[in-house]
């Protein structure tokens, strides 16, 4: 067993939760603890091997989070999306990568769903620099990070999407550091996402991020001058 809290929220994508749930469950190392959420789902399931917990509003994907993790007792935190799936040996090859001495550690990524099939093989080295040229940060919510690293950054902010972009950037501004498992995240795609909102309120909320970003971490640049 290995000293992890995989925490699971699910809005309504109870028929796929069976499978997220089993590939967590079929690990090559076994977590700490499974924790699911179930945000106001309209069919909830109850799994014996999980801590299961009833929210009987809405509250969103971040703040569903932040509930599972007030109830998490583990020095490595995962979150999972109810629909994706882990490959066998995805916690085995993460906390590898921690002990290797990074503080947040991401995978390699296989979309698959209605959009057909695309595997993403994300770059080895995640760094502001790298960052502010793409203006963008193309790892997943997926990733194992050190509980520290989960409370220091404050957990996830206000914004409706792209939350797990703004969450990793402030943890960029606080120096915690990025490493890459060879591992797969299994990333369904199917139907209207929750992000599928108009792309000019979706442009203007990156952009608003990205922007915040850049005086952050040019602030923590002047620090260390």
């Amino acid at each position: 067993m290995i000293d992890v809290s995989v925490l699971i929220t699910c809005f309504n994508k109870e028929k796929y939760l069976d499978e997220c749930v089993s590939s967590v469950l079929r690990q090559s190392k076994e977590p700490r603890e499974i924790i699911v959420v179930h945000d106001e789902c309209e069919n909830p399931m109850h799994h014996a091997e999980v801590t299961t917990i009833m929210l009987r509003k809405n509250l969103g994907v971040a703040r569903a989070r932040q509930e599972a993790f007030r109830y998490s007792i583990g020095k490595l935190i995962l979150f999972l999306d109810g629909d994706d799936i882990l490959s066998p040996d995805y916690l085995e090859k993460m906390t590898q990568r921690i002990a290797d001495g990074a503080d947040i550690v991401y995978p390699d990524i296989y979309f698959f769903g209605d959009s057909g099939k695309k595997l993403s093989v994300l770059t080895e080295k995640v760094e502001p620099a790298l960052v502010e040229k793409l203006e963008r940060l193309p790892i997943p919510v997926t990733c194992l990070m050190k509980r520290e690293v989960y409370e220091k950054v404050g957990g996830f902010g206000k914004w409706e999407v792209l939350e797990d972009l703004d969450f990793w950037l402030r943890a960029m501004c606080n120096d915690y550091t990025f490493g890459k498992a060879e591992t797969l995240l299994w990333y369904r795609q199917e139907g209207v996402k929750r992000n599928a909102m108009d792309l000019g309120k979706k442009t203007k909320i990156m952009r608003e991020i990205m922007e915040q970003f850049v005086i952050e971490n040019n602030t923590i640049k002047q620090k260390h001058a």
